[in-house]
């Protein structure tokens, strides 16, 4: 509050006496003059005090440490896209320069890291995310939260890199078995990180404890700012041992209820700017921004989605929400106060691309975190007990070539998807395959096609971009599966994309299918989006009662009727690779496909979406937005 400063001004009246001759100095008749009146000058106007709080958002970093191709719009924000260019994007070196930058500009920032951080890519893998933690530290990051697959190293690696561990909890929990370390630590990060839906079911005497703090607050420029943060809520839905001793909270109604009541702790200690760190994802946390009671959160940094904003979302709260999308994005929230209040709120997105000079402290520590990788023999052991791989190439080899291009950039079906579905159903013989959805991938642009460094694209693969299609070396098995419970599976797994009860969403994009042709309303009601189905190799319909043999993935942890995440199967058994009499896993199957070099160039669709819905690069975002 500021004083009114009032300017009081007194009129006076002069009395004007007389004057005579003789040198008389006085009258006996003195007269008096009529007042002059005199305005009131207006009070000059005493600004409010102004001042601003700049938040930086980056997300689902997926352990990239350079720079590498991605696929985006050709249009400009706001306008219509056409269709999609490759262009080059990410790479920590260029972030830590914006970054910069930025701070320069808005001295009065907040650098927020929105998981996933530590999980994607060869290097973090084969180190358990040690690799990505040096380069990430020197960010200067100021708050961080985890995703969910910077849990998918295991709860020993997940406590030690975010909590702690003592040897009697982990013999309680039954961890010690299972992970090995050969590094010898569990690298972590240098800033705090926040989560709270998150809290220990185990051992008992952490029972109900957050597992990391709920809020974090802070001063800048005057300005008092608080944060909560929100981890990603499907770890147990991606494998139960991911969740082992945690608990997630879960549903709308419990996350309002959560997000409100430390929102109100915030603004009971003097937060004038309350924000929410959260990787539920775009969807989740558009439809939580719906419910809140307006004013009790300001804005929303989203992450776990991918999906770029480059205007924020509105909702019926008034709670704005925003998404950098990848790495390849820095994005930008200015909040300007007037007399202790948020009067206007920036957002921008910076496109971390080539124009973009490498900051030197930062590339030599990517550099050094890379070089064990790119030896002529690394000769690495994978330090997990899902696969027996160990390196013995540089991640920069060639492996492979594919006659067309390859991403994941499509929510119900994709190129790379198909591709290697086809190929898991050819290599294997059964009649079906399936392959998990995920969402990240490398991005190879088709053989031929003209880059933005003037070069032509060759489609080749190299060990790298094996390792960025698939995040663990899944196993693989086959199973037999009734047609009924086969649409079963597809309408559960289509649920999980697109629904429009956004809390129903679990996991990543659908998964990919080999030997299936479908019509269906993507904009439909749940269980029931399936219009037609039919087995590709002969037209026929997906008969109920019938019977059909797939290939698809088995977790060690799973039970003995699933594949990838999905149970109702029979006769599950792991595929054995008849060369070394061991069972396959994803990394080497794919590996294996590379061989015959005629990978990839499948374009014709077999699912047909009835409804239409539209869908990137036209539409906003790859996974829609009801």
């Amino acid at each position: 509050m500021h004083t009114q400063l009032t300017t009081l001004l007194a009129v006076t009246v002069i009395t004007l006496t007389g004057c005579g001759g003789g040198g008389n100095t006085s009258s006996s008749n003195p007269t008096t003059a009529t007042p002059i009146p005199i305005t009131p000058a207006t009070p000059t106007p005493v600004p409010a005090p102004t001042a601003s709080v700049t938040l930086l958002h980056f997300s689902d970093l997926h352990a990239h440490l350079t720079p590498h191709w991605d696929r985006v719009p050709d249009a400009l924000p706001g306008q219509t896209a056409a269709t999609t260019q490759v262009v080059q994007r990410g790479g920590l070196a260029r972030l830590a320069t914006v970054i910069k930058a930025q701070r320069a500009t808005h001295p009065n920032s907040i650098l927020m890291n929105i998981g996933d951080t530590y999980h994607g890519g060869v290097e973090g893998l084969y180190s358990l995310g040690n690799a990505v933690v040096d380069p990430v530290n020197a960010l200067g990051i100021d708050v961080g939260v985890p995703g969910n697959w910077d849990y998918a190293y295991g709860p020993i690696v997940t406590r030690l890199r975010y909590a702690s561990l003592t040897t009697a909890e982990a013999t309680t929990l039954g961890l010690i078995p299972g992970v090995a370390n050969p590094n010898g630590e569990i690298k972590r990060p240098n800033f705090p990180n926040l989560a709270a839906n998150v809290s220990y079911t185990a051992p008992p005497s952490k029972n109900g404890q957050g597992f990391l703090p709920a809020t974090w607050m802070t001063t800048r420029g005057g300005i008092s700012v608080g944060v909560i943060g929100l981890s990603s809520d499907i770890v147990a839905h991606m494998a139960g041992p991911l969740a082992a001793g945690l608990s997630f909270v879960e549903g709308q109604s419990n996350y309002k209820t959560l997000v409100e009541a430390n929102a109100a702790v915030l603004r009971r200690q003097g937060a004038q700017l309350v924000v929410v760190m959260s990787e539920l994802g775009l969807h989740k946390n558009k439809q939580l921004a719906d419910v809140l009671t307006p004013n009790t959160v300001d804005i929303i940094f989203s992450a776990h989605t991918h999906e770029p904003t480059y205007q924020p979302l509105t909702t019926n709260s008034g709670t704005r929400v925003v998404e950098a999308g990848n790495d390849g994005n820095l994005g930008v929230m200015t909040v300007s106060f007037t007399a202790g209040v948020a009067t206007g709120f920036d957002w921008k997105l910076i496109a971390i691309d080539n124009t973009i000079a490498e900051d030197s402290a930062v590339k030599a520590l990517v550099d050094t975190a890379r070089a064990p990788f790119l030896v002529a023999d690394p000769n690495i052991k994978l330090p997990l007990p899902i696969a027996d791989i160990t390196l013995h190439q540089p991640i920069s080899a060639v492996v492979g070539h594919s006659q067309g291009a390859l991403d994941r950039r499509h929510a119900l079906e994709n190129t790379f998807n198909k591709a290697y579905a086809d190929g898991m159903r050819q290599l294997s013989g059964t009649r079906l395959a399936m392959t998990p959805g995920f969402r990240f991938d490398a991005v190879i642009a088709q053989p031929g096609y003209l880059l933005e460094d003037n070069t032509v694209a060759s489609g080749d693969l190299t060990l790298e971009d094996v390792y960025r299609f698939f995040p663990t070396a899944y196993p693989l098995a086959t199973g037999q599966v009734t047609g009924s419970q086969l649409k079963l599976i597809i309408e559960n797994a289509l649920t999980r994309v697109f629904s429009k009860d956004m809390f129903n969403h679990a996991g990543g994009w659908l998964e990919g299918f080999s030997g299936l042709g479908m019509d269906i309303d993507v904009a439909g009601n749940d269980g029931a989006r399936i219009v037609n189905s039919w087995t590709t190799d002969d037209a026929q319909p997906v008969a109920d009662t019938t019977t059909y043999s797939m290939t698809g993935c088995h977790l060690p942890s799973d039970a003995a009727d699933v594949l990838c995440g999905n149970s109702g199967f029979t006769q599950v058994a792991l595929y054995i690779n008849p060369a070394t009499n061991s069972g396959w896993n994803e990394i080497d199957l794919f590996l294996e496909m590379l061989k015959n070099n005629s990978f990839g160039g499948v374009t014709a669709e077999r699912f047909t979406d009835t409804s239409q819905t539209p869908v990137w690069p036209q539409a906003p975002f790859v996974q829609p937005l009801w």
